[in-house]
């Protein structure tokens, strides 16, 4: 069994805004406020199974993690570096406020990396205002950029920002000076949430919110733009993330005493376990594994498979004619 070693830490599933297609239930957002539990946090971590080495890293989300505000965000990265002293520490923050206390641990805590999410369409301020949200997300992306922080931006690809053309991430890009750049497949959630279906493997059937082919697109348009080439901008839409053979190292942790393995998975009750005893003893990292080798059977002999490894494990392997990696069948 592989080692634990990306720590994905849900400290609150309560956020700063209002995102219509967030893989959190809007009744979970809204009504679940409670904290991550800080005696139930520290059992979790001392369990056998978690890489004890520099390889692992404790990604803090949520929700919103920074509206625990910088002492409760301290009080987890303590009780993370008692337990586990070389693990690395990140965030992922949707950017809307950015306290300068935020800044000041993105350079010092985090070294200088920390994570972001990002749509154009789809995302917006508790009051309904996707203007607002765009406005301060392009603001407080710069100022970290202008900080010294790299900020890897993780682009929600839905069908509203697709259609919303290249040019417009692209002027991002310009004005903030941030060159990370991942492009998530997007997700329907609510679709999933109203209505949970799992296959034999028990894995849940989430279903895309743009195809293949506009995905692909999209994205490769943005690598050979010529601007976009010419400043390095990273371009990562196929090995960063949740690829399908990353999945055995994951554990998440989340504010209502269970785990899971794939974030993803956070709010999915039949995904979700007491400790991560109970989740060995459910076997189903294995049957996601044995999932996740069928899916990619018809891969192997492929060129690309070293790049792209079968992509996410929840987009669809192929789709009209395109492949999960953006090759033309």
């Amino acid at each position: 069994m592989n080692q634990i070693n990306k720590l994905f830490i849900n400290l609150t599933w309560a956020c700063n805004m209002d995102c219509p297609k967030c893989y959190i239930p809007k009744k979970l957002r809204d009504e679940y406020a409670s904290l991550l539990c800080n005696d139930y946090f520290a059992e979790v971590l001392g369990c056998q199974g978690i890489d004890l080495s520099n390889n692992t890293v404790a990604i803090y989300m949520g929700g919103e993690p920074s509206i625990v505000g910088e002492g409760g965000l301290r009080s987890y990265i303590r009780i993370v570096s008692n337990i586990l002293p070389k693990a690395r520490h990140t965030i992922v923050t949707n950017l809307f406020n950015l306290p300068k206390w935020l800044v000041a641990m993105s350079l010092n805590e985090f070294s200088g990396q920390i994570e972001t999410t990002y749509a154009n369409g789809k995302k917006q301020t508790l009051y309904g205002n996707e203007y607002k949200y765009q406005e301060k997300f392009v603001k407080h992306l710069t100022l970290v950029t202008e900080a010294g922080i790299n900020c890897t931006v993780n682009v929600e690809l839905n069908i509203e920002t697709i259609m919303a053309g290249t040019e417009a991430i692209i002027s991002i890009m310009k004005q903030s000076g941030a060159k990370d750049w991942a492009f998530d497949y997007s997700v329907n959630f609510d679709d999933f949430n109203n209505s949970p279906v799992f296959d034999s493997f028990h894995y849940p059937i989430l279903t895309g919110n743009a195809t293949l082919k506009e995905y692909w697109a999209f994205v490769n348009a943005i690598k050979v733009d010529d601007w976009v080439v010419d400043n390095n901008i990273r371009i990562a839409p196929r090995v960063d993330g949740f690829n399908t053979l990353e999945g055995g190292g994951f554990l998440t942790i989340n504010p209502n005493f269970t785990v899971t393995t794939n974030p993803l998975f956070s709010t999915m009750r039949k995904l979700q376990y007491v400790d991560i005893d109970a989740l060995n003893e459910s076997g189903i990292r294995e049957r996601h594994q044995r999932r996740a080798v069928k899916r990619i059977r018809p891969c192997i002999s492929c060129n690309e498979f070293d790049d792209c490894q079968g992509f996410s494990s929840h987009v669809p392997i192929q789709q009209d004619g395109v492949c999960a990696g953006g090759l033309l069948l």
